[in-house]
């Protein structure tokens, strides 16, 4: 029972409109029963002083033949019982409705009954003896034992303060019942009718509303920032225009709310961007300066021996092979260091891969570091930036020279799984402690010495990787090794892409 009540209590509160019909369905229905328990009473009222009043006028016309005759007897002194007891006959044969007609003397003494064998009868009945001397016209309803339901009326006979006696005149009340359960069940039909036209109209109307919320709930979420469609729902003055309008001033901000975001994502990477450029100065100087050298070398034995043609033109040779060298260096870097707006498109990840290993060669071999790469065979492409996907890898490389000792390794996968990308960088460094792997990828947040690094590398990471429907994840073990698994969506279905 318990568990039948919690179920009907949660059904009830998952439906406003179910709530909202069966309060004011209750309410409705209360004042309706209350009205029509009001009508009802006032509907019998009146029944029964119509057919109380059409008693009395009856009893009243018996009564006054009834009355001449009692004078009629005292005057002449002659029977008068024979008189009255035909005179009962008469009117209860002609006169519809009256089940019986007694009349009492002052002792108490039936002495007309349309009964005959009532006749000389004393009365005894309870209900009647202690009114019987009422100077008043009453009247009752009441089940009799013989009759059943009654309307019995009691008519004094008197004129001034003579008086002969009473005569008491009982009619069918069945048709008064009747009547009044007919009334009842009419009242009844017209209550239970009003109310199902009442709640019919309120889950109309209800519906309505519910629906422009359901409405306005479908463009909420089909709502798209870089879209910016218009709302469709047409203008309203109600509430829900209301709701409508404030819906749309909430999306103009939150539009505008997402350019600012974008301008400050935007110069946050280009400043981690920048802070990897100065991590790599030392490793592009060395790169620039090693050619020049050998430029200014053979500038040198170009002047000493102007006239040694074959000479100079080797020479010339090693300069043009120089400057390439160095147009190589300075290109990688500037394509690094530039930026520019975010296109997404399928990118070949390996390709990336190779344009940060050229980046970082100088200092993978100045530490003697073992860079490892395996890539599947037929790697897909995802859709993405490509220049963040550099980002991506340049950090987690740069972490992870950061990490290990001369002589170290670092191994880089980049392969298909379930329909996903994944890339994992391994190193076997100094590892991150488990304290400190709750809070890597909070902004500002660094492990490194002072000066060594900005915080933002990890924390620009994990949202870039997050801006295209992808996760992160790291594992480690202090003194061993860290792993970044970054697992993107292989699925041209990347909409959500900042743009």
């Amino acid at each position: 029972m318990t568990r039948i009540i919690k179920t009907l209590r949660q059904w009830f509160r998952s439906s406003i409109k179910l709530r909202v019909l069966s309060i004011i369905g209750v309410v409705v229905s209360l004042l309706m029963i209350t009205i029509s328990i009001g009508i009802l009473h006032q509907w019998r009222a009146l029944i029964i002083d119509q057919e109380t009043d059409n008693a009395k006028s009856i009893a009243s016309a018996f009564s006054i033949p009834v009355i001449e005759a009692m004078i009629h007897a005292d005057h002449e002194q002659g029977s008068r019982d024979d008189l009255l007891i035909s005179h009962v006959q008469n009117f209860r044969n002609n006169v519809e409705g009256i089940v019986y007609i007694s009349i009492q003397d002052n002792r108490n003494r039936i002495i007309a009954h349309s009964d005959l064998s009532q006749y000389g009868r004393q009365l005894d009945d309870p209900q009647i003896l202690p009114v019987i001397r009422t100077r008043e016209v009453l009247t009752s309803i009441s089940e009799h034992p013989e009759y059943g339901w009654m309307l019995e009326i009691l008519q004094p006979l008197q004129i001034g303060e003579k008086r002969w006696g009473t005569v008491v005149m009982g009619f069918d009340a069945s048709n008064v019942r009747e009547k009044v359960r007919r009334a009842f069940f009419q009242l009844l039909g017209l209550t239970v009718i009003a109310m199902f036209v009442t709640i019919g109209l309120l889950y109309y109307f209800i519906g309505r509303v519910l629906t422009s919320l359901k409405d306005l709930v479908a463009e909420i979420d089909k709502f798209d920032l870089d879209s910016g469609d218009v709302t469709t729902l047409p203008s309203r003055s109600d509430e829900i225009g209301f709701l409508i309008d404030h819906f749309e001033m909430m999306k103009k901000r939150l539009t505008q709310s997402k350019v600012e975001l974008q301008k400050a994502q935007n110069q946050l990477f280009q400043a981690e961007k920048l802070a990897s450029i100065g991590r790599l100065a030392s490793g592009v100087a060395h790169e620039v300066n090693n050619p020049l050298n050998g430029m200014r070398f053979c500038v040198f034995g170009i002047k000493k021996d102007l006239e040694n043609r074959e000479q100079t033109v080797e020479y010339l040779n090693m300069i043009d092979d120089g400057l390439t060298q160095i147009e190589s260096v300075v290109t990688k870097l500037l394509g690094y260091a530039r930026q520019r707006p975010k296109e997404p498109q399928a990118v070949d990840l390996e390709k990336q891969l190779s344009i940060v290993r050229d980046l970082l060669e100088y200092r993978l071999n100045e530490k003697r570091i073992r860079l490892n790469i395996q890539t599947d065979p037929d790697l897909p492409r995802v859709k993405a930036d490509p220049n963040l996907m550099q980002e991506i890898l340049m950090n987690l490389l740069l972490n992870s020279l950061d990490a290990v000792d001369d002589g170290g390794e670092i191994s880089v996968w980049i392969m298909a799984v379930d329909g996903k990308m994944v890339m994992r960088v391994r190193d076997n460094g100094c590892g991150i402690s488990e304290e400190e792997l709750k809070v890597i990828f909070e902004p500002f947040y660094s492990t490194k010495d002072t000066g060594k690094g900005t915080g933002l590398g990890l924390s620009v990471t994990l949202g870039i990787v997050e801006s295209h429907n992808g996760n992160i994840a790291v594992t480690s073990k202090r003194g061993e090794y860290t792993e970044f698994t970054v697992t993107l969506p292989l699925e041209m279905e990347n909409e959500n892409i900042d743009r």
